[in-house]
């Protein structure tokens, strides 16, 4: 899935398109709220044993993991953690600043 970054309607949005370019998901205000959904709609595809009780990752909160890895002498080599939901995500394409200049020339 890519996030996409778009001006609908005057306001900022954010949304999951699939592999084929499709969208997956609603408009969300803000990239966490995409974050959130796509965290959730992972979580509901995996079809083995969920051994994690909360999809909140514990490592989610920066401040605390560079505390942590400050301390402790042994580095880990997954900081963010080991599964791509643990991960921050990016935008995959940013379409507000084209959009904007578009508006401006008409």
């Amino acid at each position: 899935m890519y996030l996409i970054k778009d001006l609908v309607d005057g306001r900022i949005v954010h949304y999951w398109l699939d592999e084929e370019e499709n969208p997956v998901s609603a408009f969300f205000s803000t990239i966490q709220h995409a974050e959130e959904w796509w965290k959730a709609e992972m979580f509901s595809r995996y079809e083995g044993t969920e051994r994690r009780s909360s999809i909140i990752d514990r490592r989610s909160n920066e401040d605390k993991r560079q505390r942590l890895d400050r301390s402790n002498r042994f580095a880990s080599i997954h900081p963010n953690g080991r599964r791509v939901t643990d991960e921050p995500v990016k935008v995959h394409r940013d379409l507000v600043a084209e959009k904007i200049q578009q508006l401006a020339v008409e």
